[in-house]
């Protein structure tokens, strides 16, 4: 009678210990991640965020083919080569060698884009007056060289940041040209595939320019780095993609976004457009290239990749756009448009990412379950050990 009633609790303990522990297997590897709301704001740092000009055409092309006494016949080429164009080089595929378009165009296209100085002038940041080229430092993006603030990309070590001991500075620059301007965070790279928060985000002359900014940060606690990658679905900087021959020292998402335009252009032309060249250094499209390209556009934009989140997301979006027109009077079209950057007010909130169940976490339930309902413990594992294998000799 004994005998059953123990072989009964046995296997009642064992119905228990095996359900308890498959909650624990289940919530391990399925529902590993969760998000909480952070309110302690006193002491956070907030990366202020980076922007990107870049040279609107604005009948540039007509003006300097002008100057250097080229034909008219090559301003359309020219503006599908010197500025970005979603359909690649649409006239390359009727065009003439020597006459409608040019071999060797990538001189020419160094020439047409404005230096810094012609685009910007007076800069002030939090109040102090910079000349804007001193701020502004030369990038390569997939619209061309443009002119970047407070980018992690040109090796900063330390990005501006507001807190609530520094306060809410601003950002002001002046524009003697149409300038095309997106905010990003300060390590996403800019390309097609970033979406504007100010949409097209161009700011012809002379114009009063306002952009009203909030942001959204998300952070991990510590116990996510030991997750694997696909259960938090996430990946951190030092991590890669399963992508061939990542380039690039940390991840991002719009790094990825911007890898798999590379590499849908080569898969379909064995080459890239000249500006994802000049940036990456992969094999440069010429004129039959850039044919290939404006013929494969369509498969292009639909390469599938794929592209995991990053775990740290900084994210801006717009409160209020101010846009205002002013009348081009000479002071006016001297100095130019001005445009100024900022934040409504300091976060007060942010997500954290965190690990509902880790393998340490993992480990203590098996070793609670263990307690529970065997009354066992590594110590006596260990002494069932000592006593069946060496005691008993």
């Amino acid at each position: 009678m004994g005998r059953w009633f123990w072989s009964g609790i046995l296997l009642s303990c064992c119905f228990g210990a095996s359900s308890v522990l498959q909650s624990a297997l289940k919530l391990f590897s399925s529902g590993v991640a969760s998000y909480s709301v952070e309110t302690n704001y006193l002491h956070w740092d907030t990366p202020f965020p980076a922007v990107t000009i870049c040279e609107n055409e604005n009948n540039r092309v007509n003006v300097y083919l002008k100057e250097h006494k080229k034909s008219s016949a090559l301003v359309p080429f020219y503006k599908d080569v010197a500025y970005w164009n979603v359909k690649y080089c649409k006239v390359c595929d009727v065009c003439k060698i020597n006459v409608s378009c040019e071999e060797d165009f990538l001189h020419t296209v160094k020439e047409i884009r404005l230096p810094c100085p012609e685009l910007l002038t007076d800069c002030w940041w939090g109040g102090k007056h910079y000349r804007c080229c001193d701020i502004f430092h030369p990038i390569a993006t997939e619209f061309g060289e443009c002119f970047v603030f407070n980018s992690a990309l040109l090796g900063n070590t330390s990005i501006f940041t507001v807190n609530r001991r520094i306060g809410l500075p601003d950002l002001l620059f002046t524009a003697i040209n149409v300038v095309d301007v997106t905010v990003h965070a300060p390590d996403d790279m800019v390309s097609v595939a970033m979406e504007n928060i100010f949409g097209r985000g161009t700011i012809p002359l002379v114009t009063e320019f306002e952009a009203v900014l909030k942001v959204e940060q998300t952070v991990n606690d510590a116990s996510v780095m030991s997750l694997p990658t696909s259960m938090r679905g996430c990946l951190f900087k030092e991590e890669r993609p399963s992508l061939p021959s990542w380039p690039f020292e940390e991840y991002t998402y719009s790094a990825c976004l911007l890898y798999c335009r590379v590499l849908a252009q080569t898969s379909a032309c064995n080459c890239t457009h000249h500006f994802l060249s000049n940036m990456l250094g992969t094999p440069s499209c010429n004129i039959q290239g850039l044919v290939c390209l404006y013929r494969n556009k369509d498969a292009i934009v639909k390469y599938q990749c794929n592209c995991p989140m990053a775990c740290d997301d900084t994210q801006y979006k717009a409160v209020h756009i101010f846009f205002n027109r002013v009348n081009k009077s000479p002071e006016l079209m001297k100095r130019g448009s001005r445009a100024k950057i900022r934040f409504s007010n300091l976060p007060s909130l942010r997500v954290r990412r965190l690990a509902i169940k880790d393998p340490l976490g993992l480990v203590v339930d098996i070793g609670g379950v263990g307690g529970v309902f065997f009354g066992a413990s590594l110590l006596s594992v260990i002494e069932l050990l000592y006593l069946w294998f060496i005691r008993r000799n």
